[in-house]
């Protein structure tokens, strides 16, 4: 059974193949023509998605149709193998719920977790997003802010001599040039959000580090900095949905 998983962003497109529960194929795509013209050359039996972009969701869609391949799209009622426990469940992005769903089966198949302990997966997208489940196994929410590239391209946009530094470049904490400086304050801030976010959560379960989980772009360029371990997996989203296609099938 070859299933193909989109993640549809509010930037690009990241696109699994899998084989069964097997990872065959990862891409990220700038725009939906891609993933049409993907589709062309592979043997696909169904596509799982998963949309922030309703806009480009919908392009999508009418290609996918005229192609004839059944699509499962995932939604809020369906089962996951936590528990939501959600204010407003109804404005959750089911991005957030597919990397906590992913994590959550990669610890629980590897035997990764520990007594009290927390799970957190942390997306480096356009916005960056911490999600949280707690040691019973409940998705109870977590943080969104800017991403770093949008906190960089606001500067730029919204100031009239704020250059738009690459974040590669990043060196240090102290800038000792406004690129450095803007970098630095960007970094800086993101780190500071994740290293306060495991303090608050160590403090309430027994001082047990929690399970971190990371994903995204720019998530290279942060983890170094992270205090704590972090497991990186670029396809965390899509995993996820993976299971939560097989979960509901």
């Amino acid at each position: 059974m070859i299933i193909l998983t989109l993640d549809i962003g509010n930037t690009n497109i990241k696109s699994a193949l899998f084989d069964g529960n097997s990872l065959i194929d990862f891409i990220i795509h700038s725009k939906a023509e891609e993933v049409l013209q993907y589709l062309n050359n592979k043997s696909v039996n169904e596509i799982a998605i998963c949309s922030v972009n309703p806009s480009t969701e919908k392009i999508l869609a009418s290609g996918i149709s005229e192609k004839g391949i059944p699509t499962f799209g995932i939604n809020i009622k369906n089962n996951f193998n936590l528990k939501i426990k959600y204010k407003t469940p109804e404005t959750l992005g089911m991005d957030r719920v597919c990397s906590v769903v992913g994590a959550y089966d990669l610890a629980i198949n590897e035997n990764m977790f520990a007594k009290d302990q927390y799970l957190l997966t942390i997306d480096f997208g356009t916005a960056t997003t911490i999600n949280v489940v707690s040691p019973k196994g409940y998705f109870i929410g977590g943080l969104i802010a800017p991403g770093i590239d949008t906190m960089l391209k606001l500067l730029n946009e919204r100031t009239k001599q704020l250059p738009l530094p690459e974040l590669s470049s990043y060196d240090g904490l102290i800038g000792n040039s406004t690129s450095s400086s803007i970098l630095s304050g960007v970094v800086t801030s993101t780190i500071g959000m994740i290293n306060e976010t495991v303090n608050q959560l160590r403090e309430i379960s027994n001082h047990t580090l929690p399970l971190i989980f990371a994903t995204g772009g720019n998530a290279k360029f942060i983890i170094p900095h992270i205090k704590h371990k972090t497991f990186y997996d670029e396809a965390l989203v899509l995993k996820g949905l993976k299971v939560i296609y097989y979960l509901n099938k």
